[in-house]
């Protein structure tokens, strides 16, 4: 397939910070901007929306040309660029589409990625649309694991959850084979296994948390033992980031949000209202109807006392 470009990107030769920032995400007046640990301002409330990779906060500037602006979390905006919609496919990956064309590209290669490209020279998850079922392919083309009811789509420190033609659920390491066994409750539709993968969950720091029921998801370590369960209630991400784990409670009418450690303790004894997940320092939230951060240790910062500094 041939790729051509119908949006030029801008690559920005910025001056570095002279110490690296770390970028987080904050919303004031239902737009979001960029503060770094200090809490500064980098970028004012003007985003209407955002997209995280591994290494960079993808923000949006609707009606507005360029649209969107890549920043890495060092605090340095790298690339600005105009599409339809943006996607995150993997890691720093994104599918970007436009009127006429839709494209892979490398965020951090800055380069854009041919279709048969995309995972060359990675273990890769395949659906058969025949049979209905995944496959594991190794690098090399050559099938790891077959007829896989279910599955994750990468390996996570070297595991991924999997659901074999027995119903039998757990992890298998990159050779294939089963590192430990555990219930995984879940089935979603299949749309596309390299955008919407069905098992959605991965370790961090040798912990993952895995959905029992509808209500519930438990902790595991690497080897399989089994920390806890957390009842009435479900997580709102795919890992632990900056150390957390965003949860929600299953009460549709007064849902309230928090944020679990390792251990798989409501770490800051705190509900919100609104949470979104932690990006770098901080993570934003929404306390007695206000907008707000909160940092790694629990503290509360509302967003309107440092915009008006």
């Amino acid at each position: 397939m041939r790729i051509k470009l119908l949006y030029p990107f801008v690559f920005l030769l910025s001056v570095s910070p002279l110490i690296p920032e770390s970028l987080s995400l904050y919303k004031y007046n239902e737009k979001y901007g960029l503060i770094n640990e200090e809490r500064k301002i980098r970028e004012e409330n003007k985003f209407t929306s955002f997209i995280e990779s591994d290494d960079y906060l993808i923000c949006c500037l609707r009606n507005v040309s360029p649209q969107f602006h890549a920043y890495n979390k060092n605090g340095n905006k790298e690339i600005d660029f105009d599409a339809i919609a943006v996607k995150l496919v993997t890691e720093n990956i994104i599918l970007i589409s436009d009127f006429h064309d839709s494209y892979y590209y490398d965020l951090k290669k800055k380069e854009k990625i041919a279709d048969d490209a995309l995972y060359a020279g990675e273990i890769q998850v395949v659906f058969a649309y025949d049979t209905k079922d995944f496959e594991i392919r190794n690098p090399d083309g050559s099938v790891m694991k077959k007829n896989l009811r279910e599955c994750g789509y990468r390996f996570s420190e070297g595991l991924m959850p999997i659901k074999d033609t027995d119903g039998k659920t757990g992890f298998i390491n990159e050779k294939g084979n089963f590192v430990f066994e555990c219930p995984i409750y879940g089935f979603y539709s299949i749309y596309d296994p390299k955008i919407h993968p069905l098992y959605d969950f991965e370790f961090s720091n040798g912990i993952v948390c895995v959905p029992e029921s509808e209500s519930s998801f438990a902790l595991y370590t690497k080897d399989g033992r089994k920390l806890k369960t957390v009842r009435n209630s479900r997580t709102e991400q795919r890992k632990f980031t900056s150390g957390y784990m965003l949860i929600s409670t299953v009460d549709k009418a007064q849902k309230q949000y928090a944020f679990l450690n390792y251990k798989g303790e409501n770490a800051f004894n705190q509900f919100f209202s609104a949470a979104e997940r932690f990006i770098n320092e901080y993570a934003m939230v929404v306390v007695d109807g206000k907008d707000a951060v909160i940092n790694t240790k629990g503290d509360v910062f509302f967003c309107a006392d440092f915009v008006s500094e």
